[in-house]
């Protein structure tokens, strides 16, 4: 039986909506914006012929029904990561459905595909962690012994990071955690570079700041959705403040203990 049927049956409409469904969750936990996702979400029901599809989108959840409401489907996403090969793939797989030139068969193998596209390894997000703190401490002003101070820092903070991934621990936890320890390596580092530790800590932060996730809050509501818009602003000023805390903590401790301001 065709997936490009214009009235397909009962059976039919349920997998078209599964394989709906999945694109929108594969594109939502992957860091595409809440409009986008229901967009492509409506341009390929609309392709397949379901009828009657209606999709409300949250940042961390999926809201769709086709039909009368005979059919329905929730889906909660909890993890939300950043992988724009995943959303450059399920946005290049739209539009071939759009086109008509791909079957629901063909069209759900590319999604598994797509789905089964891999992050970075992990050596890139090292390096990657290491030359961003070093760009930004001298973009704030640092010298090349600070942005030094910074580059490591930026290394320890990236493995870290990784490490808290591969275990699961909570987003909170992490980013006070290793916001605390980007400013105790910076501390130390700069201590034994002779060089002030301030824009090191500030270049090495940088890697941690939520600066995707304050602009997707900030065009959801421009694009009108303001309950998205809101969770994605708590969710980037949770962040910040965790990295505050963190950062805090040891300067306070450093101070109270060598009764010397880091400069």
């Amino acid at each position: 039986m065709s997936s490009r049927e214009v009235f397909p049956d009962e059976e039919l409409r349920r997998r078209i909506m599964d394989f709906i469904m999945a694109a929108g969750q594969t594109l939502l936990e992957n860091g595409a914006e809440v409009f986008r996702v229901e967009q492509t979400m409506e341009i390929m029901a609309r392709s397949f012929h379901l009828r009657e599809f209606h999709v409300y989108v949250l940042t961390n959840g999926i809201f769709a029904s086709a039909g009368t409401a005979e059919i329905s489907e929730v889906r909660n996403v909890p993890t939300r990561t950043t992988h724009l090969g995943r959303v450059a793939a399920v946005n290049a797989l739209s539009r071939e459905i759009a086109e008509g030139s791909m079957s629901l068969d063909e069209a759900e193998s590319r999604l598994v595909l797509a789905r089964r596209i891999p992050f970075p390894k992990n050596w890139v997000q090292l390096v990657s962690g290491m030359c961003g703190a070093f760009c930004f401490a001298l973009i704030f002003g640092g010298t090349l012994r600070s942005a030094l101070a910074a580059a490591l820092a930026g290394f320890l903070a990236s493995g870290y990071l990784l490490l808290c991934e591969q275990h699961e621990l909570p987003g909170g936890f992490c980013k006070i955690s290793c916001a605390a320890l980007i400013t105790l390596v910076c501390i130390l580092a700069c201590r034994v570079l002779g060089t002030p530790a301030s824009h090191s800590i500030i270049g090495s932060l940088m890697i941690l700041t939520p600066g995707i996730a304050f602009t997707m809050g900030i065009r959801d509501f421009v694009h009108g959705d303001y309950l998205s818009g809101t969770i994605r602003m708590i969710d980037a000023l949770l962040i910040a403040a965790s990295i505050a805390i963190g950062t805090g903590l040891v300067l306070s401790l450093y101070t109270f203990f060598t009764g010397v301001v880091v400069a």
